[in-house]
């Protein structure tokens, strides 16, 4: 297992709960406490023979859940810190009795070490917070020691999937992956960067987008 110089309690800036939880919300959130991952038992519940995909913030669960729908043979690790949608989350894959998803409900960065090398098939990063001042830059998720990080974690010709609707992080995004120049960038021309991937599903924040008439950008890099 490779050791990367990642903070074990990283600075956090956000929001982790918002309104308060309802009897029935807290009763879903402590019986879905079966489907987190300690960090001890990480190693463990890898399976190398399947595709593992990990997904770094997903909201309600819509595209975690439905992706592991229909891949019962893909193994899905969902990583979110906001208790709310974490929450949500948890119910569905308990009315939908979904056996290959476990939940992280923390930071990822926390956890981000833990993972063996050559051990990710795919990373899906969706919508994340653009932290759109100059002032707040440093509080984006992709930075140059997270690309170092997940190179090592990602398998040999894994990806990594990143969903934005705001400019500035668009460029941003392409910035950082150019210049750390380990990935590719898959894309042959302007419909490989507007169109959905097939293999993603239509958020709750998609959908918001779009409705402002805000246009979605998806980039898919492969580990090179």
């Amino acid at each position: 297992m490779h050791v990367y110089n990642f903070k074990e309690n990283p600075i956090f800036f956000g929001r982790r709960k918002g309104r308060k939880l309802s009897k029935s919300s807290k009763l879903a959130f402590e019986k879905g406490k079966k489907y987190f991952i300690q960090k001890k038992d990480l190693n463990k519940i890898l399976d190398y023979k399947k595709q593992i995909i990990l997904e770094i913030g997903f909201g309600n669960g819509d595209n975690l859940i439905n992706s592991a729908k229909i891949n019962s043979d893909f193994f899905y690790i969902g990583s979110d810190p906001f208790l709310n949608t974490t929450t949500q989350c948890l119910g569905k894959i308990a009315k939908h009795n979904i056996k290959n998803v476990m939940i992280w409900p923390d930071d990822v960065r926390k956890i981000l070490d833990l993972f063996p090398k050559d051990s990710i098939s795919e990373i899906k990063l969706l919508f994340p917070d653009p932290w759109p001042k100059r002032k707040h830059k440093s509080r984006r998720l992709i930075q140059n020691d997270f690309l170092e990080i997940i190179y090592l974690i990602i398998k040999p010709k894994g990806t990594i999937t990143i969903a934005t609707d705001h400019d500035k992080l668009k460029c941003w995004i392409l910035d950082k992956f150019q210049r750390n120049g380990k990935f590719e960038w898959i894309a042959q021309s302007s419909k490989d960067w507007e169109t959905r991937p097939n293999d993603c599903f239509q958020t709750k924040y998609e959908l918001k987008s779009t409705l402002l008439k805000r246009k979605p950008s998806w980039f898919v890099f492969k580990k090179m």
